[in-house]
């Protein structure tokens, strides 16, 4: 008796296929902006590197200040770090000269300082100068509100200079089209309460990644893939603007 050999592909098999095909694109995609990138003017005259200046991210809080914290204790400032350092690395692999306010979990305020405000006071000093000595700033944060329903990302942009509202769109765009298709929140030019935005005379943004204060966004946000997605996505913005 012969067996009868099954037509149906094994559900492995399947879900293999589909995460080699979504490698793929990603690979195609990232090849297209890299040649975008170069065939770009800003590229061209900047003899061979990906515009001129530093980038900066600046992972918000750090060190004695945790910034946000949801209700399992996430604190934002680590969820901060975790986006800013892949996005760091994506933009060096695409060339350009990278500086971070902080790449490990401290406070980059001047030493012999005593008190928390003190601390707090000159950490910010010490950014703007970093962010007013680079050609543009992506600062990373995350939101938080007292009820539980909104999510989604939020870009918040400069009134020092005409194009962080550019890249701001540039990026609220990216985020949108690759990661989180329904969010529908606007561009919002930042307060003189937001220090940074406020005083800095280089373009600028603020990328509230998400909201700690959602329980699902949450365990988006703690999770090390969306993370790289995250910072795909605001670099993929970066690109964008830049050509």
């Amino acid at each position: 008796m012969k067996k009868r050999i099954s037509g149906r592909i094994p559900r492995a098999s399947v879900l293999k296929l589909l995460l080699l095909l979504c490698c793929i694109l990603a690979a195609v995609f990232i090849g297209v902006q890299l040649v975008r990138l170069i065939a770009s003017p800003a590229l061209q005259s900047a003899g061979g590197t990906a515009g001129e200046g530093v980038i900066l991210i600046d992972p918000g809080h750090g060190g004695m200040d945790g910034g946000a914290s949801a209700a399992d204790g996430t604190l934002e400032k680590d969820i901060n770090l975790a986006i800013a350092l892949p996005l760091a690395d994506m933009l060096r692999f695409f060339g350009y000269p990278v500086e971070m306010t902080r790449d490990t979990d401290c406070s980059i305020h001047d030493p012999g300082l005593s008190t928390v405000k003190e601390q707090k006071v000159s950490d910010l000093k010490n950014r703007l100068e970093m962010v007013n000595g680079s050609r543009l700033t992506i600062s990373i944060h995350e939101n938080q509100f007292s009820q539980t329903q909104y999510s989604g990302a939020q870009i918040f942009y400069g009134s020092g200079s005409a194009e962080s509202a550019l890249l701001a769109d540039s990026v609220r765009e990216a985020v949108v089209g690759l990661l989180q298709p329904d969010n529908t929140r606007e561009l919002k030019k930042g307060s003189k309460d937001i220090y940074l935005l406020h005083n800095a005379k280089t373009p600028i943004i603020l990328v509230e990644c998400g909201f700690l204060s959602n329980t699902a966004e949450l365990q988006k946000l703690k999770d090390p893939s969306y993370q790289q997605s995250m910072a795909y996505a605001i670099a993929c913005g970066l690109l964008r603007y830049e050509t």
